[in-house]
């Protein structure tokens, strides 16, 4: 495959080229999104020799899927190795988190369950900041001052203008209830 067509090739020709046996387009796939998973390994306590695995991987999943006539691709193929890649990453951090503790429980009892915690607790902040930018202004203005800033609901019905008490209330549920499944759907 020569550097132009690389650049005019679609999905679907991708996907052809896989059902046709074509090897080169693996090359061409791992060139074509390397950096944007080692950019979310490295983001999430990896290395570049993690991110080379875990594309590997991922490209193995896709290319055993698009291999099937039925396979339908509903996203772009960068999306759903990024997809895959990160649902790897997440498992191999898991088991890493998991294998570590016992590590550290041989080596320093009284530490480990802090240390296990303090991972998860720093994993999960990350995530919860993710998904905060994801919510409307307002829901992102309601929530960091009823739980970061621990303002009454009656101080933020009036700094955001909303008509009283139980209208605040009522949008502060709303989005916790939004934030929620956003953070559910981020660690699945």
């Amino acid at each position: 495959m020569t550097r132009l067509l690389r650049f005019l090739i679609t999905d679907e020709q991708i996907i052809d080229s896989i059902r046709e046996g074509d090897d080169s387009v693996l090359s061409y796939l791992y060139e074509k999104n390397v950096r944007m998973i080692m950019k979310y390994i490295i983001q999430n306590n990896g290395n570049e020799a993690d991110a080379v695995v875990i594309l590997q991987d991922a490209l193995v999943i896709f290319w055993e899927k698009a291999r099937k006539q039925d396979f339908v691709l509903k996203s772009k193929i960068s999306t759903y190795l990024y997809a895959v890649a990160k649902k790897k990453w997440l498992q191999e951090l898991t088991y890493r988190k998991k294998h570590t503790t016992l590590e550290q429980v041989h080596n320093n009892p009284d530490n480990s369950a802090r240390i296990d915690d303090s991972m998860e607790e720093n994993e999960l902040t990350r995530i919860v900041e993710q998904c905060m930018k994801q919510l409307s202004v307002l829901c992102q203005k309601i929530l960091t001052a009823f739980y970061y800033d621990e303002k009454s609901m009656r101080e933020i019905s009036k700094s955001l203008g909303l008509a009283n008490e139980d209208v605040a209330k009522s949008k502060k549920y709303q989005c916790k209830k939004e934030l929620e499944g956003l953070v559910k759907k981020a660690v699945e």
